[in-house]
């Protein structure tokens, strides 16, 4: 049971590194090409994908669109409306 708890506990601290990890690298891409650059780069990616795939592709974790709540802990990748609205801050 604790090898369950902890292996839990480890993928919620892996996902936030995760996450912050992004948010940086978000922030150093626009310090190299520009903050305007950086931010049309990432609404043109949130353009590209496209609709959300029916409920039977989502337990692949392909595409899920947006994710809400308690899963939202264990997302590697911040929504790019996150991504976005941190720069634009």
């Amino acid at each position: 049971m604790a090898q369950i708890v902890l292996g839990i506990i480890a993928s919620l601290i892996v996902s936030w590194f995760s996450r912050r990890r992004e948010f940086r690298a978000d922030r150093g891409g626009a310090d190299l090409a520009g903050t305007g650059s950086m931010i049309d780069a990432l609404q043109a990616l949130k353009r590209s994908q496209g609709p959300p795939m029916p409920p039977q592709m989502q337990a692949f974790g392909i595409n899920t669109g947006g994710t809400n709540g308690f899963m939202q802990l264990f997302m590697s990748h911040p929504p790019l409306d996150e991504r976005i609205a941190a720069l634009q801050s």
